[in-house]
């Protein structure tokens, strides 16, 4: 049947590029974490700068302007430090796209030979290989977690406050979570390691 064929053919190539692009994110996700890291020392200086009493050693009458450049200083580098997380975003935003464009060109697929196709060989599994309804839900869940993760990422970006150390110091612990996007799509590429090697 040509229409089981066709869907097929686009399922497999669809979870083959988000196989591809699971490794990309995991990747560019790992880089990212030193500079999370070097934004939560710079927090840490800030703070510590932010303390010291402008009175508090004699030196500092020698050289009234040290902490304000100091503080001028720490947060010219944790801006840095913001601007490569703004990179990291972004090449997390293009693997979230390229998830979902394998979601919605699978859908469109489905649906445009859905009548053919028929309920009965849509959900119709084998110990091999699962149905096609399975692997476009699945499909569906991968773009969502994808997208929801982008998302969380963006918005610690965008509310992030320099001064707010309590939040600098959750910042490593909110940004790291997401490894269960890996377990999530080695899980049900398991379920598809026939389905994928079948040529």
């Amino acid at each position: 049947m040509q229409a089981e064929i066709l869907t097929k053919r686009q399922l497999k190539s669809a979870y083959v590029t988000v196989q591809k692009q699971t490794v990309r994110w995991k990747e560019i996700h790992g880089n990212s974490e030193q500079y999370v890291n070097s934004l939560c020392n710079l927090s840490e200086q800030l703070d510590s700068c932010e303390k010291v009493p402008d009175d508090l050693a004699a030196f500092l009458t020698d050289f009234p302007d040290l902490k304000s450049r100091l503080r001028a200083k720490l947060l010219e580098e944790m801006e840095k430090m913001v601007g490569k997380l703004r990179e990291t975003l972004c090449s997390l935003q293009e693997v979230s796209n390229s998830v979902s464009r394998q979601y919605a060109t699978s859908m469109h697929t489905y649906q445009t030979h859905a009548v053919e196709l028929g309920i009965p060989k849509v959900v119709e599994r084998s110990a091999t290989e699962p149905s096609m309804a399975d692997m476009l839900e699945w499909l569906g869940d991968i773009d969502r977690a994808v997208r929801e993760l982008y998302l969380q990422k963006q918005f610690l970006l965008d509310t992030l406050s320099y001064d707010d150390t309590r939040q600098m110091q959750s910042l490593l612990k909110k940004w790291t979570q997401g490894s269960e996007l890996d377990t999530m799509v080695m899980g049900i590429l398991a379920h598809l390691t026939f389905f994928l090697e079948d040529s």
